[in-house]
């Protein structure tokens, strides 16, 4: 018998499934956010579209012209989304609605700043 209850803690210490880094992050999915974006530092504006954070990890920024697609990650407080035509946004949670950081857009580098809707 204790062998039997030996094997059962064993396995069930195997069985438990353990956190992920994918698995701690922030909850992003099924939200939508103001996109404020600017793709060069000489820039005097920040161009706006709109985000939509997907549960399973696919990511929409909804632009003037265009609908722009790719996957998000979030560890801890930090984000990155890197969009299908290549892209890439890197931030931090600034509270629990905002989020700003840098980005790599067509060979620019800029800045960037969401805020949940």
């Amino acid at each position: 018998m204790q062998k039997l209850f030996f094997i059962f803690m064993i396995l069930s210490v195997f069985s438990c499934k353990k956190k992920t880094q994918d698995d701690i992050g922030l909850p992003l999915g099924e939200t939508n956010w103001a996109l404020h974006f600017k793709n060069n530092s000489t820039f005097t504006y920040f161009a706006e579209s709109d985000l939509y954070f997907k549960a399973n990890k696919e990511v929409n920024n909804y632009r003037n012209a265009d609908t722009v697609s790719g996957t998000w990650k979030s560890v801890n407080n930090n984000v990155t989304i890197t969009f299908n035509n290549g892209d890439i946004y890197n931030g931090t949670a600034v509270t629990a609605d905002s989020i700003a950081g840098t980005l790599t857009a067509s060979g620019n580098n800029g800045t960037w700043y969401a805020i949940k809707q």
